[in-house]
């Protein structure tokens, strides 16, 4: 599945809400089994000749649970995009204070494209990823185990069977994980490539005409958006195959328990009645997986472009002052020079080599006519 350590330190101080929209995520699940067993429940009382009056009490009660596992899904939703809000700001917040540690030195040799696809869109598709893809696949992989501890009081061996049926369809994708995850990266990559260039040449499109280079530099932009497109063909090549596997196990998996649970039925081993129940309920054990399955894309979309994310993160600035703080009691205003070294990048030598100067503030001596208390010493 799409975890990365990295990203789950984002999460740090609102990781109780992701357990929170876990909870009513799986408390959301309970109301769904409890929705399906009364209707199932209903369906042997027809089967049974029950007449009308005799049904209005199940079908309050189904009415009743459909309605709270709205309002679950509602809060719950909701709950997670606020959750998923918090470490967006969060994490812009702590990407503004190392572009400002890493200063416009660094910035000047970057891309501009790259950089702003990782900071604005790269953090936008983490929306995704931290309000829905984290707590659904939490709620996938605990279902299975809490309908089955329902399901298992009706009838074991049927119970086994949506359990396994369950566990492959939440594992079986993740063979498919580092395919998916070299093909999104490389469709990241395709895209940063494209919006760089594209950029590039709206911001220099004086220079190109002047130089007769626009003809040039559209045959680099089709270059570009064909290499995007056929990453991005790829990759949803790939969530296909992915989403295959997940409806394959779903399909065969209800499939099995269904003829598992007839047999039993025609044997005596089950009544009808529990058999309709645990037909309900494999569709209340599948759900999460099929929700899962829509979100999968995101995931993988979502770890993709934090890698954008890490690289800035990860740079350290080209320029750095280690030159130890003098501590005074009053400030004088001067602004000095001491020893110091520049070269221009790539620059055969030192533009200002072991350079050493003063200047004092004069605006309040000129106010008063005197002459500024000036020094100045330079050697090198």
């Amino acid at each position: 599945m799409y975890l990365d350590g990295r990203l789950w330190e984002f999460t740090r101080g609102v990781r109780l809400r992701i357990a929170v929209a876990v909870a009513l995520g799986l408390l959301q699940v309970t109301v769904g089994i409890a929705r399906l067993a009364l209707l199932g429940w209903v369906l042997a009382r027809v089967f049974a000749g029950a007449h009308l009056h005799d049904l209005v009490l199940p079908v309050a009660l189904t009415a009743a649970a459909v309605l709270a596992r709205a309002a679950l899904e509602y809060t719950r939703t909701t709950y997670a995009h606020r959750t998923a809000a918090l470490v967006q700001t969060r994490l812009r917040a702590q990407l503004y204070e190392h572009v400002v540690a890493l200063g416009p030195a660094h910035f000047a040799g970057a891309r501009t494209g790259d950089v702003l696809l990782s900071m604005v869109e790269g953090v936008q598709q983490l929306e995704v990823y931290f309000g829905q893809y984290l707590p659904q696949l939490a709620v996938a992989a605990l279902t299975p185990v809490l309908i089955f501890a329902f399901v298992a009081f009706l009838d074991l061996p049927v119970a086994l069977v949506l359990l396994a049926a369950a566990l492959f369809t939440l594992i079986a994708p993740s063979l498919w994980h580092k395919r998916d995850r070299t093909a999104s990266r490389a469709r990241q990559s395709a895209y940063g490539d494209f919006a760089s260039d594209f950029l590039d040449s709206i911001q220099g499109l004086g220079t190109l005409k002047a130089f007769g280079q626009s003809g040039a530099r559209l045959r680099l932009l089709e270059e570009r958006g064909w290499s995007l497109f056929r990453s991005t063909m790829w990759v949803l090549a790939q969530s296909v195959m992915t989403r295959g596997i997940t409806d394959a196990g779903i399909a065969v998996g209800a499939a099995a328990a269904l003829g598992l649970g007839a047999w039993r039925v025609s044997t005596g081993h089950m009544s009808l009645a529990v058999l309709l129940v645990i037909l309900m309920l494999g569709v209340e054990v599948f759900r999460p997986l099929r929700e899962l399955r829509i979100l999968l894309h995101q995931g993988m979309l979502g770890l993709s472009a934090a890698q954008g994310i890490f690289a800035v993160l990860d740079a350290r600035p080209a320029v750095r002052d280690d030159a130890p703080r003098r501590g005074s009691d009053a400030i004088v205003p001067t602004v000095e020079f001491d020893d110091v070294t520049f070269a221009y990048p790539g620059s055969r030598g030192a533009a200002h080599d072991d350079l050493s100067f003063a200047v004092a503030v004069v605006s309040a001596w000129a106010s008063s006519g005197r002459a500024a208390p000036a020094s100045r010493r330079s050697h090198g």
